[in-house]
């Protein structure tokens, strides 16, 4: 697979781990406001296919994706609706796995929620503070000039870092009672009247997002983890900040082996997202065509690039999937060599979906049932085919 920060292909090798090859994936999931669209669809259906391939060669996966439940979006959100965002959180995340186990995913080994970690969370900040790595004003922050190479993994001048940050108003203020510079980011902060507390050393308030990551990841993966993941507009600042303070606390480099994100889904010419408001819902698609035939039209495309959703797009995997119907009506056999060592070669080759598929589709044409259910089981996990 590519990694992001080398910007080069590597190779995973899996660690042993209790006798067995084992590959441990940490993927940023999401913030539960407003769930199940085709954004997300895409990424986790990507790491899925991951995790299947990896699996059917033999591999264990620990595979651990978090549900962020205490963060600034959740709580404007339900500020703007006058939700509890207890209730909020609930509901969508129920959303989330409702359209996830629909997609036919092989469910992560561990889920945590962000409001279920609050003492590793603090630990992680006091760790990095009584270490040098923090000072307190306002909030704990984390002191951007103590790691040496913070941009490096999104590739990122200062200035460049800068704008993103004013452009997603996480900038903050500069001064004696605030930030040193604009690049330090919260590690513990206050909360607001209606958003949930915990006491802690540094006062009464809740965790910075970044932090909550790096101690989860930590807790239930080790101090390295083979590959971490999520969508590409996590590299800056969410991953490059996890990068910076999960090597501060722990001395270890690198915090992860290598670094996957994948592209964004755009509709009607603009990124699909909940600010913008022009999502495309899994629900939608899955009222139009078969699970499965949304799960192969999302995983047709490169992981790494962004691409259009469009509805004509979904019609035609949703014919894909019915010739592929009328090809497992016929008994399985013993599937060609040649279509199984292409579609692995594919898929081994930086996790290449759209050639897989291409494999896919001549398996279909040559009615090799046992090769189109093999392939269908990684690419379509158990997502159902009417």
């Amino acid at each position: 697979m590519r990694d992001t920060l080398t910007e080069k292909k590597v190779r995973l090798a899996p660690q042993t781990r209790r006798g067995k090859p084992t590959l441990t994936l940490y993927v940023c999931g999401v913030t539960p406001y407003d769930s199940g669209h085709m954004g997300h669809a895409f990424t986790f259906s990507m790491f899925d296919v991951l995790v299947r391939f990896a699996e059917s060669g033999g591999v264990r996966v620990r595979y651990v994706q978090n549900i962020t439940d205490i963060d600034d979006p959740l709580f404007e959100r339900a500020r703007r609706d006058g939700d509890d965002w207890r209730i909020l959180a609930e509901r969508e995340t129920a959303v989330h796995m409702r359209d996830m186990t629909a997609l036919g995913w092989r469910p992560p080994d561990v889920m945590p929620r962000v409001s279920e970690e609050i003492g590793r969370i603090k630990a992680a900040a006091t760790k990095l503070h009584a270490a040098g790595y923090a000072y307190r004003t306002d909030a704990l922050y984390f002191d951007v000039s103590r790691y040496r190479g913070y941009g490096r993994l999104s590739h990122r001048t200062r200035l460049s870092m800068l704008r993103k940050l004013r452009e997603e108003g996480l900038l903050g203020t500069v001064g004696p009672d605030a930030k040193r510079d604009a690049l330090d980011f919260p590690l513990w902060r206050s909360s607001a009247p209606d958003e949930p507390s915990w006491p802690s050393k540094f006062g009464p308030g809740r965790p910075g997002w970044h932090i909550e990551c790096s101690a989860m990841a930590m807790r239930y993966l080790g101090d390295q983890i083979d590959v971490h993941g999520g969508g590409r507009d996590l590299k800056f600042s969410h991953h490059e900040s996890e990068r910076a303070q999960s090597e501060s606390l722990t001395g270890k480099r690198p915090f992860a082996r290598a670094w996957m994100h994948t592209g964004l889904v755009r509709y009607e010419g603009r990124k699909m997202s909940k600010s913008l408001g022009n999502l495309v819902k899994v629900s939608q698609a899955l009222a139009r065509a078969p699970a499965a035939a949304v799960r192969l039209y999302l995983v047709s495309h490169r992981y790494e690039r962004d691409w259009d959703f469009d509805w004509a797009g979904l019609t035609r995997y949703a014919r894909l999937i019915e010739k592929a119907r009328a090809v497992l009506k016929q008994p399985d056999g013993q599937a060609a060599p040649a279509l199984i060592k292409e579609f692995n070669a594919a898929l081994a080759d930086d996790l290449d979906t759209p050639r897989a598929v291409r494999a896919l589709r001549l398996a279909i044409r040559r009615r090799d049932a046992a090769a189109v259910r093999w392939m269908l089981s990684i690419l379509a996990g158990s997502a159902s085919l009417v």
